[in-house]
């Protein structure tokens, strides 16, 4: 524990404190030039308590690619070379495909400007993208090496723009998540011998055939056979796809066979010893790709991003999870299957930057309910209540969204 404080703190002390680049820059300005043209264009620079910021909306604008608000004056996206790049107002990291991008201080709206460490021209751009950029340090400028002027090279319709339309902000892909499958059959039946993998793979594709039936939403699996798939592909899958939501569907078991219930998780500090076992059962799958850990993605400072880039969507995971869990106890009509939304850290939610829930959807530890998870017409009811829930939810959400709340 005094590690990962010490961590913190480190993260804390170099974003707040000791903000400023590794390299001098002319005061007032940057300048990014253009090999193809030789012309040289200047962009103030901007000072944010010790560090140096862009504006990114005039960045976008010089260099082109796709700037889009996800949330107004909140989280916006620079797409570049087809590449997403996702800022957020007082965070000190960006992230992309799923992966957190520490900056020296944090971004900022500031006056209908969105800024960012100019560290992200400087280091990160040339980084992402070297047969396009590159920094000269001896004369501190970002060259541009594409071919053609920034006039004639194509621009994406809104590019350095950022659009506040709100149908720009609508969710219109769900990634529905079966848990387990393939060499890893999750939990198991103690009385009619059900493998979990098989009992949420049959309700996964239930619900994503009503969600398609019932909306034009676009609905992904990220497993339609018995396979498995890695957590930290399930979330790419999300992340990749521009998805908006991100449902993993399991089943329950506990020692105790007299335990029964349904539940849904959001990602979260677990409260109760109850729900840590919860989230040690499904994270036991962890042990079936060992060799496909990175290691340098499991260490202290990226767990704590991960951790930062899912606070901002602690709200709304829990919304939704509330809208499906209310849905399930509604539709089941079991009063004592209301186990409540609850909270816990299940590694398949946090490689899914989005809103996210994990259903549990009954306890296939308990004779009763593993009989009730044999029956198609129960699947279908559970399927029912996962999809209105989902679409409970982005309603609300898009209600929002019009009023601006």
């Amino acid at each position: 524990m005094s590690r990962i404080l010490t961590v913190r703190l480190t993260l804390i002390a170099v974003a707040v404190l000791s903000c400023r680049l590794p390299l001098r820059l002319a005061a007032g300005e940057f300048e990014v030039q253009f090999r193809s043209s030789g012309r040289t264009v200047k962009l103030e620079l901007i000072e944010a308590g010790a560090v140096s910021c862009l504006d990114l909306g005039a960045l976008a604008g010089l260099v082109g690619g796709e700037l889009r608000w996800e949330i107004p004056a909140e989280r916006i996206t620079w797409t570049v070379e087809g590449v997403p790049l996702r800022f957020e107002d007082r965070l000190s990291f960006f992230t992309s495909a799923g992966k957190s991008f520490q900056l020296v201080g944090c971004c900022l709206v500031d006056r209908g400007r969105f800024l960012v460490p100019a560290q992200l021209a400087v280091e990160f751009l040339p980084g992402f993208f070297p047969e396009r950029f590159a920094f000269n340090k001896l004369e501190n400028r970002l060259v541009d090496k594409s071919a053609g002027s920034p006039a004639a090279r194509p621009v994406k319709p809104g590019a350095g723009t950022p659009t506040t339309d709100p149908s720009d902000f609508r969710i219109n892909t769900v990634v529905i998540d079966p848990g387990h499958g393939g060499k890893d059959p999750g939990a198991l039946g103690r009385k009619y011998k059900l493998q979990e993998k098989d009992v949420v793979l049959d309700i996964s594709r239930k619900v994503a055939g009503i969600l398609n039936k019932k909306s034009k939403l676009k609905v992904l699996l990220t497993r339609d056979s018995d396979e498995y798939i890695y957590f930290e592909r399930r979330g790419k899958i999300a992340n990749e796809s521009g998805a908006g939501l991100f449902v993993s569907i399991h089943a329950n078991a506990s020692k105790k066979s007299s335990i029964c219930g349904t539940s849904t998780f959001f990602l979260d500090a677990a409260k109760t010893d109850e729900d840590r076992a919860t989230a040690m059962l499904e994270n036991a799958s962890l042990k079936y790709e060992v060799e496909q850990i990175d290691t340098e993605r499991l260490d202290e400072v990226n767990l704590i991003l991960q951790d930062m880039a899912q606070n901002e969507y602690l709200r709304e995971s829990y919304e939704l999870s509330t809208c499906i869990h209310q849905q399930l106890v509604g539709l089941l009509k079991i009063p004592a299957w209301g186990r409540g939304v609850r909270q816990a850290n299940f590694a398949v939610l946090r490689g899914a930057f989005m809103p996210a829930a994990l259903v549990e959807v009954a306890f296939i530890s308990n004779a009763a309910e593993e009989k009730l998870l044999r029956s198609k017409k129960f699947r279908e009811k559970a399927a029912e209540a996962i999809a209105a829930g989902i679409l409970a939810y982005i309603e609300r959400y898009h209600k929002k969204l019009v009023s601006g709340s």
